[in-house]
């Protein structure tokens, strides 16, 4: 990889871990003390944002890989339906994602953060392999 897609794969690489652990940090808070994540059937969103998070963790640290894209949107496809549908209730209903720094609902952020993990990824790949 060239200098440039390196320092978007550690990047990647951040993002990916960054929600992961706010996902399972969500979750264990869920869990331990109080409903804080919306509920999806049985399920907390959490978990399954926390899921999702690490298999895109999972894509970019085999990014080389051809079923790196299978699990990339696996992981993907989630973690964006929840992060966007919980931005529109957010904004219609209010008070539907649990606050994030400074009172941010976490939604918000986790759409940012996925957006720019599907950039990267795309990036990289083409990068590297010209496809895409």
């Amino acid at each position: 990889m060239k200098g440039s897609a390196n320092f978007m794969w550690v990047f990647l690489l951040l993002v990916a871990a960054f929600g992961t652990f706010a996902g399972l940090r969500l979750s264990i808070v869920h869990l331990r003390v109080a409903e804080v994540c919306p509920m999806l059937g049985p399920v907390p969103a959490c978990v399954v944002v926390s899921v999702g998070y690490f298999l895109v963790l999972l894509a970019a640290l085999f990014y080389h890989k051809k079923w790196s894209i299978k699990l990339f949107y696996i992981g993907w496809i989630p973690v964006f339906i929840l992060a966007f549908s919980g931005v529109i209730l957010e904004l219609i209903r209010g008070q539907t994602c649990p606050p994030g720094p400074n009172g941010i609902p976490q939604c918000f952020i986790s759409l940012a953060m996925i957006l720019v993990a599907w950039a990267l990824f795309k990036v990289i790949r083409k990068s590297r392999f010209n496809v895409n």
